[in-house]
């Protein structure tokens, strides 16, 4: 089989734990585009921080955003398709979320809308470029995105407490107009039922000229699984949950050990 795309996560995948790209994976993302395959990044991030990976890594301008809730582009950091909640439920979900008390940020086109507590604790650890520039704060999510009308693309909250995170849970049951993953075991993602890394991935093949199984995706989480399912070929990193290893069809190596580029070279070098 010759693919033509390869679509890669960015947390657990293509940045190592230090949360960069290691020379390594830029060198076979360049490797892979030289040889005609479209490489882009599939990623929960809202799209500025997304196109700096992308662009730090070498990949083309296209990118999957937001969970599959946008799709963006690189070179111009704007969303060219939105799947969002619908406003309501936007609001109650975000109501939910602050009602708890968990730590959140929504995504609202290439806005981050925080409180002032969730800055303080997401400034601890998320200072690049992409964050800083996409922030807004405001005394309170969801009466902002209430008197605003705002559609929201993404709901992302973060707790170490797993009684918050299943609480949560149960609590946006009741909100028909959402879905809920994850994409590490401390935090869950609020998105459209419409919205998924595999469906946006489809659109963007459309788009390209190519279609799902001539597609690789790498991935290792929850948030990853419809993507997976989705292509021809599905690569679970060896740092992947149970989960994404079963669907997958060629297991790499972990993100601290260049899984993504070990992947390419395996999968391309006998087309």
């Amino acid at each position: 089989m010759k693919y033509d795309l390869i679509a890669l996560d960015l947390d657990g995948t293509a940045l190592n734990r230090q949360q960069t790209v290691s020379p390594a994976v830029r060198e076979a993302v360049g490797w892979a585009r030289a040889h005609g395959v479209h490489v882009v990044v599939s990623t929960g991030r809202i799209c500025s921080e997304a196109a700096e990976f992308a662009l730090m890594m070498g990949a083309n301008d296209e990118m999957v955003t937001s969970g599959g809730a946008t799709l963006s582009l690189a070179s111009k950091n704007t969303c060219t398709m939105r799947v969002s909640i619908a406003w309501e439920d936007g609001v109650r979900a975000a109501a939910v979320v602050e009602r708890i008390g968990m730590t959140s940020m929504i995504y609202a086109g290439e806005r981050l809308l925080i409180t002032p507590y969730d800055e303080m604790f997401f400034s601890q650890y998320k200072t690049n470029e992409g964050f800083l520039t996409s922030k807004q704060v405001v005394p309170s999510v969801a009466e902002f995105i209430a008197t605003e009308h705002l559609p929201v693309d993404k709901i992302f909250c973060r707790s170490k407490d797993p009684f918050m995170l299943q609480m949560a849970r149960r609590q946006l049951a009741s909100v028909s107009g959402v879905s809920v993953m994850s994409s590490a075991d401390d935090n869950i993602e609020i998105l459209s039922p419409l919205a998924d890394k595999g469906r946006a991935l489809g659109k963007l093949c459309e788009q390209l000229g190519t279609t799902l199984d001539r597609c690789i995706a790498m991935g290792d989480s929850e948030n990853d699984l419809e993507m997976l399912r989705a292509v021809g070929m599905p690569v679970a990193m060896g740092n992947a949950n149970d989960e994404v290893k079963s669907i997958a069809k060629y297991i790499t190596a972990t993100n601290a050990e260049d899984g993504v580029a070990k992947a390419i070279y395996h999968l391309l070098d006998g087309e």
